[in-house]
This record gives C-alpha cells, structure tokens and sequence, in this order.
C-alpha cells in the first residue's frame, strides 16, 4: 500500500466513508460535510503519528487541506524535507 492509499484507508476508517465515483481524491471533504475542524486536527494527529512527522501548529491551521489529494501533497512534502530530499 503506498502513501496516498495508506492515507485514504485513514480517512475512510475515521470518518466512515468509502472513495469511489462520488467521493474522490479532489473532493473537498469539508464542503461535502466528511470532515469538520475536530475532524481534521484528529486525522491530521493520526497523519503525524503513522508518517513520525512533527507538524507545528501553525502546520496545523495556515493551510487547511481539504482533499486527499491535499493531504498527501503536504504529507509528500514533510517527508522529502525530513529525510532532506
């Protein structure tokens, strides 16, 4: 299972949703009522735990990303910089 899939399974297992024709990678998960703000910093802890990233908390608030394409944009990221890619 690579990263994306692994952070899909996250989001499907905390807020009971299942990514098919309707909810894709692009959908904006707070527009269409998946996810809220309690939602988001707890996936976003779950994100920080399973990758060992240390997000600061204005990680947390300055971007807010709303899609599963976001996330794992963002998590790509943080791992390039922390094994300095």
């Amino acid at each position: 299972m690579d990263r994306k899939q692994y952070i899909q399974r996250l989001i499907e297992d905390q807020f009971l949703v299942e990514f098919d024709g309707e909810l894709t990678a692009e959908t904006d998960l707070f527009k269409t009522g998946v996810m809220d703000s309690f939602g988001y910093i707890q996936l976003l802890t779950a994100v920080e735990r399973e990758f060992s990233l240390k997000l600061t908390d204005e990680e947390f608030l300055r971007n807010i990303f709303s899609s599963l394409e976001a996330i794992d944009a963002f998590v790509a990221n943080k791992l390039a910089e922390r094994d300095g890619h």
